[in-house]
C-alpha cells in the first residue's frame, strides 16, 4: 500500500513542501529511514538527524521547516500527524470470523457470528461477545461477562465474572481483569477475607497493556472511563475510578477507592494510596508517591533526584538531619526576637 504525498497532504488537512507525486509506503526514524520512507520531526533538539535523514518525506513544524529542503509536511503537532499517517499505512490486521474447535463454549453463552474465537479459550455461562471481536488462544471469560463490539483480547486474557468490557478495546497478553480485591479484615492475630462482590467496567477506546491486573470493587464497581491508556504491568485495585482519557505508564499501582479524574497522566512507576481523589488534568512525573487529595490541575513531582553515590550518601545524611537543624534555626530566631 502507497500514498501521494498530496494525497496524504488533502487527508490529514496539512500543507505540503516539495514534489506532490513522492511516493509513500512506509514510516521510520529519521536516522533509519530511506525512499518510500516518512519520518517525523518535533523540534530544535533534532536538527542533525534531520540533516542527515534519507526520508522520502518528512512532518515538520512550521517554525523549522525553512531549516529542511526536502519534501515535507507541515503539522502543528507533528507526532500526531505521524501516528495517523502510520495507521494509514499499517492498518490492523482482523481475524478471520469463527470459533475454533478446541475452545470450550457454554451453551449459554451468545458469540456473534462476526467474532473470533482462537485455540483454547474458555468462555462460560451468559457471556455475550459482541460483533467483530477477537479473542486470543488460551484466554478465560467468566460467567456473565460482556464485551463490546470490536474488542480484541489477545492471548492469555484473562476476564473474571461479571466484567464489562467496552467497544474498540484491546487488552493485552497475560492481563488479569475483575480478579479478587485485596480486602481482608483484622481477626486477632489473623486476617479474614472479605467477599469482593462488584466487578469491573471498562469504557470505549480503552487500551490495557500485557500482565496488568484491575481488581473487582468491593461492594461497588471499579470504573474505568473512556479512552483510557494504561501500560504493561499496573495494578488498580478495587473501586478505583480512572476518568475518560487518562494515560497510566508501566509499574504504577493505584491503591484501593482512589478517583483520579480525567485526561490525568501517570508516569513509570507512580504510587497512589488509598482512599484520595484526584482531580482532572493532573499529570506526574516518574516515580512521584502521591499520598494526599490534589484540587488544582498541573504538574506534579517527588522523589530524590539522581547523582552520584558518593555525594548522595551524604545528602542522605544530611536529610536526616534537617528535623534537628530546623529547630535549632527556630531557638535561634527565638532568641533573636
Amino acid at each position: 500500500m502507497s500514498f501521494l504525498l498530496s494525497e496524504l497532504a488533502t487527508r490529514f488537512d496539512l500543507r505540503l513542501k516539495g514534489l506532490p507525486e513522492a511516493k509513500i509506503w512506509a514510516v521510520a526514524s529519521l536516522q533509519d529511514a530511506g525512499k518510500g520512507d516518512i519520518s517525523f520531526c518535533t523540534g530544535h533538539r533534532h536538527l542533525s538527524e534531520l540533516e542527515g535523514t534519507k526520508a522520502t518525506a518528512v512532518i515538520l513544524h512550521p517554525d523549522i521547516f525553512e531549516q529542511y529542503q526536502g519534501n515535507a509536511l507541515l503539522s502543528e503537532n507533528p507526532h500526531l500527524a505521524f501516528a495517523r499517517i502510520a495507521r494509514l499505512l499499517y492498518p490492523e490486521r482482523r481475524k478471520p470470523a469463527g470459533i475454533h474447535p478446541s475452545s470450550i463454549v457454554h451453551a449459554e453463552a451468545f458469540i456473534h457470528e462476526t467474532a473470533s474465537v482462537a485455540e483454547n479459550v474458555i468462555i462460560e455461562k451468559s457471556v455475550n461477545i459482541a460483533a467483530g471481536c477477537e479473542i486470543g488462544a488460551g484466554s478465560f471469560l467468566g460467567e456473565d461477562t460482556v464485551i463490546g463490539e470490536d474488542t480484541v483480547l489477545k492471548n492469555n486474557t484473562t476476564i473474571h465474572h461479571e466484567t464489562v468490557v467496552g467497544r474498540n478495546c484491546i487488552l493485552h497478553s497475560g492481563c488479569v481483569i475483575g480478579s479478587e480485591g485485596f480486602g481482608h479484615a483484622r481477626e486477632g492475630d489473623h486476617w479474614l477475607p472479605i467477599p469482593q462482590l462488584g466487578k469491573v467496567v471498562i469504557g470505549n477506546d480503552v487500551r490495557i497493556g500485557a500482565n496488568t491486573t484491575i481488581d473487582r470493587g468491593a461492594l461497588g464497581d471499579t470504573l474505568i472511563g473512556n479512552g483510557v491508556k494504561i501500560d504493561n504491568l499496573v495494578h488498580i485495585a478495587h473501586n478505583v475510578c480512572i476518568g475518560d482519557d487518562t494515560a497510566i505508564a508501566a509499574c504504577t499501582g493505584i491503591a484501593g477507592s482512589t478517583n483520579i479524574g480525567k485526561r490525568c497522566t501517570l508516569a513509570g512507576q507512580v504510587g497512589v494510596v488509598d482512599n484520595i481523589s484526584i482531580c482532572d488534568d493532573a499529570h506526574f512525573t516518574g516515580q512521584t508517591a502521591i499520598r494526599s487529595d490534589i484540587t488544582v490541575p498541573g504538574i506534579y513531582s517527588a522523589g530524590i533526584l539522581l547523582e552520584e553515590t558518593r555525594s548522595w550518601l551524604k545528602n542522605a545524611t544530611r536529610f536526616k538531619q534537617l528535623n534537628s537543624l530546623f529547630k535549632q534555626v527556630r531557638d535561634l530566631s527565638k532568641k533573636q526576637d
